[in-house]
């Protein structure tokens, strides 16, 4: 249940990637000349961070019988919720980059995105044990 639940979250990051790297090529595109690495690179916030991760719990054989419970989408959707940040975050640091000026906000977008991530895989990697472990006493009782 859980590795096919991972493989449809990585396809879906996939699309974001995609759609992220769309969307900075064609800012880019029409920023008359200005470049910023932020905006260049924020597609590899749900690459690195969301597809590879998905798809390698995806293929792990042990997740095929722990079910998608509680503690595992929690630990996911906080892990998703800090990828977004830090991805939106390298977006907007981008655009005002580009437009020429600063922001002092723009920092917290650091000091949210990588904790979120970082209690995101606590919770889902001890949600994964706890389903394991369950699963497997299931299987020998």
């Amino acid at each position: 249940m859980c590795a096919k639940t991972f493989r449809r979250h990585g396809k879906i990051l996939l699309g974001v990637t995609a759609f992220v790297g769309l969307f900075s090529y064609v800012y880019e595109r029409y920023a008359h000349g200005v470049r910023s690495n932020a905006m260049i690179f924020a597609f590899v916030y749900p690459l690195v961070l969301g597809v590879l991760p998905a798809f390698a719990f995806g293929a792990l054989r042990v997740l095929r019988d722990v079910p998608y419970a509680s503690a595992v989408r929690a630990g996911v959707n906080l892990y998703l919720s800090g990828v977004a940040t830090l991805t939106m975050g390298s977006l907007a640091f981008g655009v005002v980059e580009i437009f020429g000026t600063t922001n002092r906000l723009l920092p917290m977008y650091d000091k949210v995105g990588w904790p979120l991530l970082a209690a995101g895989a606590l919770v889902t990697v001890v949600g994964l044990a706890l389903g394991v472990n369950r699963a497997s006493a299931e299987k020998e009782a």
